[in-house]
């Protein structure tokens, strides 16, 4: 999606893969998954907070408010001019980070 400049669905992607590292986590935890889809209170669910910095919760709700609204065409002209390359491999970089943390808390 970056590669191909579809900058607004690589960050939807960068939501979902969190949301999917986020519950794997709560499952690893034995914990029920919540039908949810909000980062923020994934993280909390999996007991996170108090690991997370403010920036990162902030991130976490930016990157949340694209699973709602990349779904919705009439929002879809709105968002694709808040997202371009550089916010794009931002939240790209961060989800790898976050994902690769997420995996190594799983693998404890």
């Amino acid at each position: 999606m970056q590669a191909s400049g579809r900058y607004i669905y690589a960050v939807f992607m960068c939501q979902q893969a969190l949301e999917k590292a986020l519950k794997a986590l709560l499952a690893f935890q034995g914990q029920e998954i919540p039908p949810i889809h909000n980062l923020r209170r994934l993280a909390e669910a999996a007991r996170l907070s108090s690991e997370l910095e403010s920036e990162e919760m902030r991130r976490f709700d930016y990157l949340s408010q694209y699973y709602l609204n990349a779904r919705y065409k009439e929002d879809l002209q709105d968002l694709l001019q808040q997202v371009g390359e550089g916010t794009a491999r931002q939240f790209i970089d961060f989800t790898r980070g976050c994902v690769a943390w997420l995996t190594r808390k799983i693998k404890r």
